[in-house]
């Protein structure tokens, strides 16, 4: 598999194929991957081969450098290609276009190879030229509707999560579409719209809008206000934070239970679960808040268990890290590192029984593999690879 990518999606894709098994060459401009330039960096110092972004999204890779705008690395990545089953892209489609690198094209030339693009709005549709980023994806897909205080400006999904989101769709396509080449049906397109991802996940509010008719765009700290009973929240405790979800008449008369069955749980206004999650949510809040002020979530999950009702804590990210749970499924890894040593970073987001490894090894350091893969793979001399080097191509 060929990864001409950059930043996170179509690398993303490209590190969970890599941790299932795949031998994925990365091409990267001679400058380096945009991720490079991102932290965590130890220290906080930045240095383009200690990027922990551009470490976790590319390890296992081989990693060599082309600047494909040029005729002679452009022919370069057609030999990797004619060589490749996959090829994965999250360049745009004008760019691409440019080059000579659209699936059309490449498909007259390689009609067995798959060809994923991860992109914005698609390769396909009237906006498919369109200059679009992540927040383009958020905005158009209605995620920001939900998202936010409701009397402030909507917010955009953190931590790239559109990026990933586009590149794990891709991931699994690409798998499927190996699927079908091996049925007969060759090479073909897989084209992935990080907006059409969003879409799918928020399809929800469309219909909550349509049978509840909701006016208000976000909920806050409000679990999206679907208009349905209550509660459905995150409130504070003694320590933190905890998720509050008893929707059904059983689970609130059991929460009640849990509280010591205050006098307020009689009156018949807090009997209509239905009437409390869509007319007056802040003022129950406002009734339970005393009594979970006085539990810690480790209480609240202990009291919860017993009274069988559901409760969740809210973790910080330093919890989150070293949590018992995650370490008891070996869900962080340690992965090597020629500078570092090691770098912890989360492992696949599945389990299976022992057919993969723990963690592909290190990300590629820039250009480390060039002398393996042009010369040792595609037959240069060591000469040529000095003066594709002069000249700015590798």
């Amino acid at each position: 598999m060929v990864e001409w990518g950059n930043y996170v999606s179509a690398p993303y894709c490209g590190r969970l194929l890599a941790q299932l098994g795949a031998r994925v060459y990365k091409v990267e401009p001679p400058s380096g991957d945009e991720a490079r330039a991102y932290g965590p960096f130890p220290g906080d110092l930045p240095d383009p081969e200690c990027s922990g972004l551009f470490l976790y999204l590319n390890a296992g890779k081989v990693g060599v450098t082309l600047d494909v705008t040029q005729t002679t690395g452009k022919d370069l990545l057609f030999r990797l290609l004619s060589k490749a089953d996959v090829f994965v892209t999250n360049w745009p489609l004008t760019f691409r276009r440019r080059l000579g690198l659209d699936y059309e094209t490449l498909h007259e030339r390689f009609p067995e190879l798959i060809v994923v693009s991860v992109t914005i709005f698609g390769d396909t549709g009237p906006r498919s030229e369109d200059t679009a980023y992540s927040i383009d994806a958020d905005a158009v897909s209605g995620a920001c509707w939900a998202i936010g205080d409701p009397e402030r400006e909507p917010l955009i999904l953190p931590c790239s999560q559109a990026e990933f989101q586009a590149g794990a769709h891709a991931a699994a396509a690409t798998i499927a579409a190996v699927l079908a080449r091996d049925r007969g049906y060759g090479g073909q397109h897989v084209d992935i719209a990080a907006s059409d991802v969003l879409a799918t996940y928020v399809g929800t509010n469309s219909l909550i809008f349509i049978f509840h008719g909701l006016k208000w765009a976000r909920a806050g700290r409000r679990a999206f206000g679907s208009g349905g009973p209550y509660p459905y929240v995150i409130l504070p405790c003694k320590d933190g934070l905890v998720v509050l979800i008893c929707r059904a008449r059983h689970e609130w008369e059991r929460l009640v239970r849990a509280m010591g069955q205050p006098e307020w749980a009689s009156n018949p206004r807090y009997q209509d679960l239905i009437r409390m999650g869509r007319d007056y949510p802040e003022e129950v809040d406002a009734l339970i808040m005393p009594w979970l002020s006085r539990h810690t979530r480790a209480e609240l999950l202990h009291i919860a268990a017993e009274y069988n009702f559901p409760i969740g804590p809210v973790h910080r990210m330093t919890e989150v890290v070293n949590h018992p749970h995650l370490r008891e499924r070996g869900f962080f890894v340690e992965q090597p590192h020629p500078l570092l040593g090691s770098v912890r970073v989360p492992g696949l987001p599945y389990r299976f029984d022992e057919t993969f490894p723990s963690h592909p090894g290190p990300a590629p350091r820039l250009g480390e593999h060039n002398e393996l893969v042009f010369c040792d793979e595609l037959g240069l001399s060591r000469g040529e690879l000095v003066q594709l080097r002069r000249a700015g191509v590798i």
